[in-house]
């Protein structure tokens, strides 16, 4: 971290150069000399006869370098070029990446605690086709749920513990192996190698404690064999099919059932379950960032059936439980476009189910399980205090996918209400035709003159 941590204004870095602004192909400022200024929080341009222009790092949606011009593309296809820095253009590459990364660090990864950093190394960051997407000098920072490569020269990468599969080293090279297929190939440790290795696997053991804790304080008589099968089905962060888990112990699923049940979703998990198609049940488990503070909750996903339940309605229901000091809601995902659901089959259907639920998963994990980015409307984000999912949003395909599926989602003040409220919405994604339009509780004054919400 730089210093001056509590003054943000003061420049890091002030050098002249030249820049060139786009907006898509129009050029609104010709190439012309400016001033750079970089502070820990945002950077500003000054270019000469055009004014000032004043940006925040997680404004900038991608970074390009090539021949000593650094190009920095905005939302709207705005692009901002900055080259003619002479011997300070690596040191203004490196300074810029790194003041981004940690601020991008700050706001996908909000209140978790940092366990170790002091790491730096090679690193190559393969695709699952064993494309690289990355590779070069980077700093390594494990935190509560995920380790994170900050490159000298790209975005930053975070990579959660449940995702890792495999850890293997070889001639003093770890390589990691993640769920999706990804690799990451970390070099040239130095003394610090047995270091590294032994903290990622203590992170991880931790990651494993926390599921066999959870699972034997459901189920204290659980024998350890069957807690090693359940290990290895279960992570933290991730839900679980119900015939999953059944498949291995048909006991485990009754019991996170009796679990779930004695929490404030009670209520709403029998309904949507009385509704939904039961062996498309997903359930999860996640720690608390704050420990005691937020507590450990659940989460679960239900798809409902249509009313007459001749086939799979259009709709996945999510919930959580468990979380203190929040407001909780039910938030509801179409399976298809509607005019297409109308034409499909029920083999269709269910085989998008499955599919989804594990990317609104992934969604939700890289975001922390925070909800905002799923149901505020486009000006919304846009408000300071929401900025910090501007670079998720951008980045993460699943946090879009969300967003474009996002039906409604129904706020808990009491039951009554609360299936009322589930009923409409549900109503409501049958009738309509409009994929973009949103379910939203409508206020109506009733004869006496007071309201109805429905």
């Amino acid at each position: 971290m730089f210093n001056n941590q509590k003054d943000k204004t003061t420049a890091i870095l002030e050098l002249a150069g030249s820049i060139i602004l786009k907006s898509g192909e129009v050029i609104q400022i010709p190439e012309t000399a400016a001033k750079i200024i970089l502070t820990q929080d945002s950077f500003s341009v000054f270019p000469e006869g055009w004014g000032t222009y004043c940006f925040t790092y997680r404004e900038v949606i991608d970074l390009n370098f090539a021949d000593y011009r650094f190009e920095l593309v905005f939302a709207g296809d705005k692009k901002l070029q900055i080259f003619n820095l002479g011997y300070q253009y690596e040191d203004f590459i490196r300074i810029f990446i790194k003041l981004r990364n940690e601020m991008l660090l700050k706001d996908l990864l909000f209140q978790e605690t940092l366990k170790k950093s002091g790491f730096e190394a090679d690193f190559a960051y393969l695709d699952k086709s064993g494309a690289e997407k990355q590779k070069g000098r980077a700093e390594f920072k494990f935190y509560q749920t995920a380790l994170v490569i900050l490159p000298e020269r790209g975005e930053l990468i975070r990579i959660p513990f449940s995702d890792i599969l495999e850890i293997k080293t070889d001639d003093f090279q770890i390589v990691i192996g993640a769920e999706l297929g990804e690799k990451i190939i970390i070099s040239k440790l130095g003394e610090k190698f047995d270091l590294f290795k032994k903290t990622l696997q203590s992170c991880i053991n931790e990651i494993s404690l926390n599921i066999q804790n959870f699972i034997k304080g459901i189920w204290p008589e659980i024998d350890f064999s069957t807690l090693n099968k359940i290990s290895g089905l279960i992570k933290e962060g991730k839900a679980v099919n119900k015939k999953a888990i059944e498949s291995i112990c048909p006991e485990l699923f009754k019991r996170l059932e009796m679990a779930l049940i004695k929490t404030e979703a009670k209520e709403e998990y029998e309904f949507l379950k009385s509704i939904g198609k039961q062996e498309k049940i997903y359930l999860g488990f996640k720690k608390g960032l704050m420990g005691k503070l937020t507590g450990d909750y659940f989460w679960f996903f239900i798809p409902v059936y249509d009313e007459d339940k001749s086939k799979p309605g259009n709709v996945i229901a999510f919930e959580t439980t468990g979380e203190k000091e929040t407001g909780r809601a039910t938030y509801f995902f179409r399976i298809l476009g509607r005019k297409e659901y109308r034409e499909a089959d029920k083999t269709k259907i269910d085989g998008q189910i499955d599919d989804l639920i594990l990317k609104i998963n992934r969604g939700l994990t890289a975001i922390n399980f925070r909800r905002e980015p799923i149901y505020l409307p486009e000006e919304k984000l846009e408000e300071p205090n929401y900025a910090k999912y501007k670079f998720s949003m951008a980045k993460i395909p699943e946090i879009n996918l969300m967003r474009e599926l996002f039906i409604g989602r129904v706020v808990h003040q009491d039951n009554e209400q609360w299936q009322r409220d589930v009923k409409n919405l549900l109503a409501f994604n049958i009738n309509s035709n409009d994929d973009k339009e949103k379910w939203q509780k409508i206020e109506e004054e009733n004869e006496a003159g007071g309201k109805i919400i429905n």
